[in-house]
């Protein structure tokens, strides 16, 4: 239980205490007056102007009342030619079965001072002691009393004016007087938090918005960078692919080279051996040219063979043409597998940067083409930032824990809406109880003058809108909402008594004042709630009651009846008891 909820409870659970006594010094009409007030009945009574309402409206200011019908301002309270005023309120605090009223004090008095000066400072006192406002509201708070509900302290013309306030004020009025105050205020906290947490959602869903945006910008930007990183790894393993075939392609050129190499050397040693083959011919032939002239063979003979040695010198020359020809292609084959060795040298090396040896039996210009063919898909995408992946698991991060506080918020808003529900639910019970205990003693009280009544609650779903309705009927007429327009004021203040009286049970302060209340009473009815009134201080014998009324009053030894008299402007107050 919060510290308000354990004040009041405690409040509610001490011994009621009472006024003992009220000082006024310097205050309106009063130079210094001193009343003495009992438990029970107290009555005060004196012509018109001599004082008597100065003296509840003492009470009212030393309790923290800052607004009266009698002055614009407290300092207009203060005794003409005075410059400070001093009202007391002294509260029984003795204890009773061991128990004070306020425990927290010790004494068996509590005294409430307030001082008022004409510069319009005012300060107050409990026990001689400093307190500021908010100290005194709270001690009057622990006993119940709130001197500005009118259920409880009720001024002159206060009995009109509460049937003319608004049945949401009236209701209002009830709550505090009963205690349950507190029940609507932990309502409207708790609906004022809910109502923080419901404006907390429209921001909530903002950033969730964006975050899931951010994640959904970064997912797809490191869906490229994946592609990317995908397409340079097939790129990465082509132009590995394209340097081995560079090499592959070399070896095949250097391969082929020399083996035309070795077929030409092959070559070259046959026609060498032709050609020797053809000088050893062509001496045989010469020989036989040379013997044959010598020996005279037949000039067919010699024709012959002069012939062969031109055909097999024709050979040789032909071999020797080819075996230049095949000088020079040597030397150019030479040239070239030199050139090839020196290329595939530096394709192994370029090649070996790229990787281990890929075996491919593709062209090089098929692989340059797929690499071109990639390198166009990268630059497709786009450019994607390096950090795309830090940056979607910092933005998934931060969109789980934004949802998180989402849904703990929601949650908390499930919770707080059931909270404001079930306050609102035990607010609606609590009230119906006391209403269903206080009309049946209204109706009672009603019908000892010949009236009917009944008391409804109205629109209790809604805290704002929530009312109670007074309804009475006089002289056989059904009941109707208590108001200005259709009863007079002698009804008003009949029905407001009577209501007050039925609140009695239920009401946590143990003091109620009412000034002038017979006013617009006939003397039947006058009677009848005195008779009332003193029935049911009877029946609570620890409430006090504090009647003002300049009519004559039928006393009893139940009453303390206080006069008062004004003699040159000031009044003077003469106790029955002592005058007796």
């Amino acid at each position: 239980m919060d510290r308000s909820g354990t004040v009041q409870a405690e409040a509610l659970t001490t011994t009621g205490t009472y006024i003992r006594e009220v000082i006024l010094e310097n205050f309106m009409s009063h130079e210094y007056s001193r009343i003495k007030l009992k438990r029970g009945v107290n009555i005060i009574t004196g012509p018109n102007g001599s004082g008597k309402s100065s003296i509840l409206l003492g009470i009212a200011v030393a309790l923290g009342q800052t607004y009266t019908e009698r002055a614009e301002k407290l300092s207009d309270l203060i005794q003409r030619g005075k410059d400070t005023a001093r009202v007391t309120v002294i509260f029984d605090n003795s204890p009773i079965n061991d128990k004070r009223p306020v425990r927290s004090i010790t004494s068996d008095t509590i005294a409430i001072t307030r001082y008022i000066k004409k510069s319009g400072e005012y300060w107050h006192y409990v026990n001689n002691r400093f307190r500021t406002k908010a100290e005194v509201d709270q001690l009057l708070k622990n006993i119940g009393i709130n001197p500005n509900n009118m259920l409880i302290i009720m001024h002159q013309n206060m009995i009109e004016n509460f049937a003319s306030r608004n049945n949401i004020e009236k209701l209002q009025m009830v709550e505090d007087a009963v205690g349950i105050s507190l029940l609507r205020e932990r309502i409207v906290e708790a609906e004022a938090r809910l109502r923080t947490l419901m404006s907390e959602t429209n921001n909530i869903k903002k950033l969730l918005s964006e975050a899931e945006a951010s994640v959904d910008y970064w997912r797809s930007e490191l869906e490229k960078l994946t592609k990317i990183r995908q397409l340079e790894s097939i790129r990465k393993k082509l132009e590995q692919e394209y340097a081995w075939c560079l090499v592959k392609r070399i070896e095949d050129d250097l391969e082929r080279k020399t083996k035309i190499r070795e077929k030409l050397y092959g070559e070259n040693e046959r026609l060498r051996i032709e050609i020797e083959n053809l000088i050893s011919e062509m001496l045989e032939k010469k020989e036989k040219i040379k013997n044959g002239i010598e020996e005279r063979i037949p000039i067919t003979d010699i024709l012959r063979f002069i012939d062969e040695l031109i055909e097999l010198a024709s050979k040789q020359g032909a071999a020797r043409l080819r075996e230049k020809q095949i000088k020079e292609e040597l030397g150019e084959i030479d040239r070239d597998i030199s050139r090839l060795q020196s290329e595939l040298n530096e394709s192994l090396r370029q090649a070996a940067e790229k990787g281990e040896r890929i075996l491919s039996n593709r062209d090089p210009h098929e692989v340059l083409e797929d690499i071109r063919l990639t390198t166009l898909q990268i630059a497709s995408i786009g450019s994607v930032s390096p950090e795309a992946e830090n940056m979607y698991l910092i933005a998934d991060a931060k969109f789980s824990e934004i949802k998180a506080r989402a849904e703990e918020m929601y949650e908390n808003i499930k919770r707080s809406m059931e909270e404001v529900s079930k306050r609102k639910e035990i607010w609606r019970n609590k009230l119906r109880e006391i209403v269903s205990k206080v009309e049946p003693t209204f109706q009672e009280i009603l019908a000892t003058i010949g009236a009917k009544g009944a008391i409804i609650l109205r629109d209790l779903e809604d805290l704002s809108t929530a009312s109670i309705e007074l309804h009475v009927g006089f002289r056989g007429n059904d009941p109707t909402i208590l108001d200005s327009h259709t009863h007079s004021g002698g009804e008003r203040v009949v029905a407001t008594l009577a209501f007050l009286l039925a609140l009695q049970s239920h009401m946590k302060s143990s003091f109620r004042a009412v000034d002038e209340f017979d006013v617009h009473l006939d003397p039947l009815n006058r009677e009848m709630m005195m008779k009332i009134l003193l029935a049911t201080a009877n029946k609570y014998p620890e409430t006090q009651y504090l009647l003002i009324t300049p009519s004559r009053v039928q006393v009893s030894k139940e009453m303390n009846i206080i006069v008062v008299q004004n003699v040159s402007g000031r009044s003077f107050i003469i106790h029955e008891d002592e005058a007796e």
